[in-house]
């Protein structure tokens, strides 16, 4: 049994929604339609006391059945990292993921993990590098509030390259803020920013090399697995003019930042310790990767399509 299909979730897709920007504006200046932040859930652990800890941010993808577009398989995304026990690369046993409820409040879903075998309860890319974690997961409707976004926001690589991405391409993300995750519910921080670079070759991060886009944005703690969107208007084609609604696109998946180590003094000892900040600059995982995760031989054949 599939129970991460859903036969009539048409309130859930905003696909739609998400394009009823205003002809012409920036996302600067118009307010995000607030569903967006409904595709967007917390994930916690737990500490040694059983306390819940908020360890980073997920959000909903379906994946349309070709042959019946009223039923879509559902998946929990999120980076890889935010499975990992903390500052290791070892998966943990379990996660939680707090869902708001309908009629009010939240709750705290237990999600095991389990990266390998028949049973498995994660996917990830056949490339290791690919910081993306994809769960087959489809909350009770009934109770909770939540929404997800449909495949065809997700580019392939050779789509990708018709969009015209380039610096300067306005994009925003929306996540966990640890300082506030809401007291009752999950109340997403959504960020706002510009593409910073687009290259062909791969960048270092953390010792590996790998596919990312860098953009111009604060990330902080919490913000991995974010979901990052491109918001491409008229300036998609410079010189032309670009009729119709502005297009968005899932950008990718928040890696992190880039921290800066920097000297500083502190007189008391006379010892020069090591500080790190942020360089305002974000890693993001192309979503094209996350299309190849969705479309891989391996979960076409477990949605059965």
């Amino acid at each position: 049994m599939r129970i991460y299909k859903s036969k009539h979730f048409k309130s859930g897709i905003i696909s739609l929604l998400l394009l009823l920007f205003m002809l012409g504006e920036t996302i600067m200046s118009v307010p995000i339609p607030p569903q967006v932040k409904s595709v967007v859930s917390f994930i916690f652990i737990k500490d040694k006391g059983g306390k819940p800890v908020p360890y980073g941010t997920a959000f909903f993808v379906g994946v349309k059945n070709p042959s019946d577009s009223n039923v879509y398989s559902c998946y929990l995304v999120t980076a890889k990292h935010v499975l990992y026990e903390p500052n290791t690369t070892v998966f943990l046993d379990k996660v939680f993921v707090r869902l708001n409820k309908k009629k009010g409040g939240s709750e705290y879903v237990n999600i095991p993990i389990k990266a390998e075998g028949d049973n498995r309860t994660v996917f990830t890319h056949s490339d290791t590098s690919v910081d993306i974690a994809v769960i087959p997961f489809l909350p009770n409707q009934e109770r909770y509030d939540f929404k997800f976004i449909t495949d065809d926001m997700i580019t392939t690589k050779e789509a990708y390259k018709e969009l015209n991405i380039r610096e300067g391409s306005d994009i925003f993300f929306t996540g966990l803020f640890t300082p506030y995750t809401g007291d009752e519910k999950n109340y997403p921080v959504v960020r706002f920013g510009r593409v910073a670079l687009v290259t062909d070759e791969k960048i270092n991060w953390q010792g590996k090399r790998m596919d990312l886009y860098l953009i111009e944005a604060g990330s902080y703690g919490g913000n991995s697995g974010s979901p990052v969107f491109f918001y491409l208007g008229s300036d998609r084609m410079p010189g032309g003019l670009v009729l119709g609604q502005p297009v968005l696109k899932l950008a990718g998946v928040m890696q992190g930042t880039f921290l800066d180590a920097h000297e500083i003094e502190v007189v008391e000892t006379k010892k020069v310790p090591i500080a790190l900040s942020s360089m305002g600059i974000a890693a993001v995982v192309p979503g094209y990767k996350l299309h190849e995760i969705l479309f891989s031989d391996e979960l076409k054949k477990h949605r059965g399509f």
